[in-house]
């Protein structure tokens, strides 16, 4: 006999599923079955670790995909040419890990200060068998590898405070992109004199989740002209 509790969580899957296939046929997405298998076990994974590693809020579990899928894969266009991308503090593995599932080909570095949250970012990369993945347990100042043409922030911090960490991550004519709230302009303002000293570029792009219609800004910092 099959409990609640598991047609439920089956039920939520499938509901899911279809959200996040709306919402990337809204946002322009191509996918195919494996794109789809691979974020149906992301799913079952996150659900497994439900309220064991305070990942996301207990109040996200049935809202992933509005909430934290189709949000991450906002910047996905910003991903073109861009080879090796490093995401700082991805605790859940969230922006990378589903721009990662739509660009399988990218070098992608992960960098989680978090000892329990880089465990379950390792988990997370085996079970869904995604290949040029290195999951650091490290703060990004001790970072030391090869440098980035991306740096993808997430609810990590202030651009004032980071700026100088992502300055050192970059190579030259790389990018930073900052997931902000679309209150983001007196934050920028406050970073003003950083941005100018380290010579970047600010730019901020203010959308709308795709299903729910709700504010975000990409704050993109950049040394070149846009291509």
């Amino acid at each position: 006999m099959i409990s609640k509790k598991t047609n439920g969580r089956a039920e939520n899957l499938q509901r899911e599923i279809e959200e996040l296939k709306a919402g990337m046929t809204k946002l322009g997405i191509e996918f195919d079955e494996t794109v789809i298998e691979r974020f149906t076990a992301y799913l079952d994974i996150l659900y497994f670790h439900q309220g064991k590693l305070h990942l996301i809020s207990q109040r996200d579990h049935e809202r992933i995909s509005r909430r934290h899928f189709l949000p991450s894969l906002l910047a996905l266009p910003y991903t073109k040419r861009r080879a090796r991308i490093c995401d700082i503090g991805s605790g859940a593995g969230f922006p990378s890990v589903p721009l990662k599932i739509l660009r399988p080909e990218v070098d992608l570095v992960i960098l989680e200060s978090v000892a329990k949250k880089a465990g379950f970012l390792a988990h997370l990369v085996e079970r869904l068998r995604l290949e040029r993945v290195e999951v650091v347990n490290m703060r990004a100042e001790h970072y030391t590898g090869r440098s980035f043409d991306l740096v993808l922030l997430k609810a990590v911090g202030k651009i004032e405070k980071l700026l100088a960490v992502v300055d050192a991550l970059l190579i030259p004519g790389g990018e930073a992109i900052f997931y902000k709230t679309q209150e983001v302009d007196a934050e920028l303002r406050r970073a003003g004199r950083v941005v100018e000293k380290l010579g970047f570029t600010a730019e901020i792009v203010k959308t709308l989740t795709p299903l729910e219609q709700m504010p975000l800004a990409l704050v993109r910092m950049y040394r070149t002209p846009r291509t």
